[in-house]
């Protein structure tokens, strides 16, 4: 799935992958939401989306507390 969304130019600003039972979970956060469904959605069929809000800053804790 990277290297699809390598060859198509999706820039993805973070991923998440984990095993959930036999099988995986990948998350990505992409720059383009609209270009990565498209890609997704050809490569495997399906693609769930989820609303979220990027959080940045110096790396500390409670940083995100604050």
């Amino acid at each position: 799935m990277l290297s699809t969304l390598r060859d198509a130019r999706v820039n993805l600003l973070a991923f998440l992958g984990f095993p959930s039972g036999r099988r995986a979970q990948i998350d990505f956060v992409p720059e383009d939401a609209a270009a990565f469904r498209g890609r997704a959605k050809a490569r495997s069929g399906s693609c769930r989306t989820q609303e979220g809000v990027p959080v940045s800053g110096s790396d500390r804790p409670g940083a995100v507390a604050s």
